[in-house]
């Protein structure tokens, strides 16, 4: 799930789906079989230890969105909010980290564009 709703594979996928009206796009099988999802070796403790970490923060936004969905005051929905986007940024943070992608690679990102160079796209797998 961090994978599926990271940034850096939102990005990935809008480079090369359907785009629809108003900014949206299709996230069709047919687009989702062609992610790159990332196979950890689990003999490798560092990758290990960094799946587990995002494992543990996508936890953590599996409690947290039901919470912020449920607040009832404006203080609640706020707190929960500024979690999720803590949470958000820690687990593309994390993504980055797993995929290898440069300082400026990530900008693009962040920007919200798909305009990775080709080949370091390639050199990632994707």
């Amino acid at each position: 799930m961090g994978l599926l709703n990271s940034k850096l594979l939102d990005a990935y996928l809008k480079s090369f789906s359907s785009p629809f009206q108003h900014g949206y796009y299709a996230y069709n099988r047919q687009y989702i079989e062609k992610l790159p999802i990332r196979t950890i070796n689990f003999k490798d403790r560092a990758e290990k230890a960094l799946h587990d970490k995002l494992c543990g923060l996508v936890e953590q936004m599996l409690v947290a969105r039901p919470k912020c969905a449920a607040a009832r005051s404006d203080k609640d929905r706020a707190f929960y909010e500024n979690m999720c986007a803590a949470l958000d940024r820690q687990i593309d943070a994390l993504v980055y980290e797993l995929y290898g992608l440069t300082d400026e690679e990530i900008a693009f990102v962040e920007a919200e564009t798909a305009n990775l160079n080709p080949a370091r796209l390639a050199e990632l797998g994707l």
